[in-house]
Order: structure tokens, then C-alpha cells, then sequence
């Protein structure tokens, strides 16, 4: 990532009016402060369990999500940079998502910049999203139910993807995103349908999940080509991609908010914990290979495991 970014939002890139201007200052709303990620906790947080198995692990949140981050900071500067370089990679939207990001951007206290340095947002759905994204940290997809109930992706601002692209996913229910994910929808399907069919307006629920890359950069979007894990993987040379995951459903539109804030770390940190290394090496031993195929973690499996067993 450079650090050389526009001070203007995405649509001066395309001669637009920009959503909103870098404030040289935190914003005027509520600025939210995400809980604290210490890698030294994570290994008992994800690899707990005898065999891996893909958890549902939904949980009431640990700490509020829904306030507009400090522009200065690191992570939205660079949403900021990717949002400037590349917004057909990581933005994208239907003309039915318009009543869901405004019950979206009606979750937060009040404007994310002082009046005086701001212009309105623009109330298409790009710009609506453009303003949503730009201030706040985590990756968002909205959802809404189509004519048969199903909830399908109608927006979504992706800007540090685990290796997968948002365009691909636009218009797709849920069952159809998750398509690609081997054994998923079989195991876990049902019932991930009935919970967002069960979830009331006003409650948000999250879970974690895990990954490992070869390379420790947020955006690792499939088109960046980023070095991945292969048979001469080691320890101290693997990263851990942890998603924060949180589900908010919206009381008029029928929608549902979807929201990804994504940390790396280095896996030898992450190892330091206690048992971290007999727990990660049941993980990965007993993962399914179509399942490590997936993840991108099967080339490197066999060399993790023995290390890990090593010490």
C-alpha cells in the first residue's frame, strides 16, 4: 500500500463530486473503538475442538460496532487507498439496495465529519455507500430478501477480501455464495438460514473465522496475485487472517447487515499462547483436503504440521 492517497473519496477519481473529504480532525460522531485483538488469545478463541469442523459460533458482541472510526487511523487510511485506486474491485451495488443502506447508515449517531468539511452524501446507492465506507473500518454486504424470501446480496464495499472477489457475489443468495465453500452449505446451511430468518431488528450477533496466508496484507483480493502458502511454508513465515464477523438485521427494509473487520497477524505470535501449537496442529491434521484446498492451506499442511509437532 502507498501512503501517498487522494484527499478526496473515490468519486474524484471519476470527475464526481467526492462522497466526503479527509478530515484533518477525528469526526464529530461517535468514534468507535474496536475490542482489542491480542494474538496471545486467539489460539484458544479458533482452534479449540478435537478435529476441525466449521463453526457456527454465533455469540451477542463483545463491544459496539456501529460508530464512525478515526479517518487517521491506519486500517481506513487504507480503505482509502483502495477506494481511490481500484472502487470497481471493491465496491458494488444494485438499484434495489438503496432502503438498505439508508437503514445501514441510520445505525450510526450522526454525520462522520463536521458539517463544514463535508458535502451531503449522495443519495444514490453508490454514493450512499461510498459514504458509508469511507468511515468505517470494517468490510460491509448488505443483503435484502427477494421475491421468494430469500435474502440476496444487493450492495457491499469489500476492500480487504480473503481472496475472493465481491463482483461474484452480487445478486447471489446466500446458499449461492457459499456454494464454493466445500461441505458448507451441506453442514451448515439449514442453519444458517434460520438464524437470519430468526433474527430480530435491533439484535447484532458475531463469530470469528480463521485463515492462514503466506503473506500478512489485508486486501488480498484474487486479482493482487499475493504469494501463497506452499510446500516449503514455515512458521515464521505464515500469517493468520482472523475475520470479526458481525449480522445486524434492519427493521424496515427487510435487509440485513453483514460486517467483516479483518486483523493479521504473524503466526509465531499467535503460537506463544499456551497448547496454541498442539491445538493447531489437530486443526490442520484433521481438516478435510477439500476443505484445505480451499483455504489455500493444503500445499503447506504437511510442512506446518510437522513443525508444529517439532517443538
Amino acid at each position: 500500500m502507498t501512503n501517498s492517497l487522494s484527499e478526496k473519496a473515490v468519486g474524484a477519481q471519476n470527475n464526481e463530486p467526492a462522497i466526503w473529504t479527509l478530515a484533518a480532525e477525528p469526526c464529530r460522531g461517535t468514534v468507535r473503538s474496536m475490542e482489542p485483538v491480542l494474538p496471545e488469545t486467539l489460539a484458544e478463541r479458533l482452534f479449540s475442538g478435537d478435529s476441525f469442523a466449521f463453526g457456527f459460533g454465533m455469540q451477542r458482541p463483545r463491544q459496539e460496532w456501529f460508530g464512525w472510526d478515526d479517518p487517521r487511523q491506519e486500517t481506513l487510511r487504507d480503505r482509502h487507498h483502495w477506494l481511490s485506486q481500484e472502487p470497481q474491485r471493491h465496491l458494488a451495488w444494485t438499484d434495489e439496495a438503496t432502503p438498505v443502506l439508508l437503514e445501514a447508515l441510520a445505525l450510526f449517531p450522526d454525520a462522520p465529519f463536521p458539517k463544514e468539511s463535508s458535502p451531503h452524501p449522495d443519495p444514490r446507492p453508490d454514493g450512499l455507500l461510498k459514504s458509508l465506507s469511507l468511515n468505517w473500518e470494517p468490510d460491509l454486504l448488505l443483503l435484502r430478501r427477494d421475491a421468494s424470501g430469500q435474502f440476496r446480496l444487493v450492495a457491499g464495499a469489500v476492500c480487504f477480501p480473503s481472496a475472493w472477489d465481491l463482483r461474484e457475489k452480487l445478486g447471489k443468495t446466500v446458499d449461492a455464495i457459499h456454494a464454493d465453500v466445500p461441505t458448507l452449505n451441506a453442514t451448515l446451511g439449514a442453519r444458517i438460514r434460520a438464524f437470519l430468518d430468526r433474527l430480530q431488528p435491533g439484535q447484532t450477533f458475531e463469530r470469528d473465522n480463521w485463515g492462514l496466508t503466506a503473506h500478512g496484507e489485508r486486501n488480498a483480493h484474487p486479482d493482487r496475485n499475493l504469494p501463497r502458502l506452499t510446500d516449503d511454508a514455515t512458521l515464521d513465515t505464515t500469517w493468520l487472517r482472523l475475520e470479526h464477523q458481525a449480522f445486524r438485521a434492519l427493521p424496515n427494509s427487510g435487509g440485513l447487515l453483514f460486517a467483516i473487520h479483518l486483523t493479521v497477524h504473524p503466526l509465531e505470535r499467535v503460537l506463544q499462547a499456551p497448547g496454541a501449537r498442539n491445538q493447531l496442529a489437530t486443526q490442520l491434521r484433521s481438516m478435510p483436503e477439500a476443505i484445505a484446498a480451499y483455504k489455500g492451506i493444503l500445499p503447506a499442511r504437511d510442512a506446518l504440521v510437522r513443525q508444529l509437532e517439532s517443538r
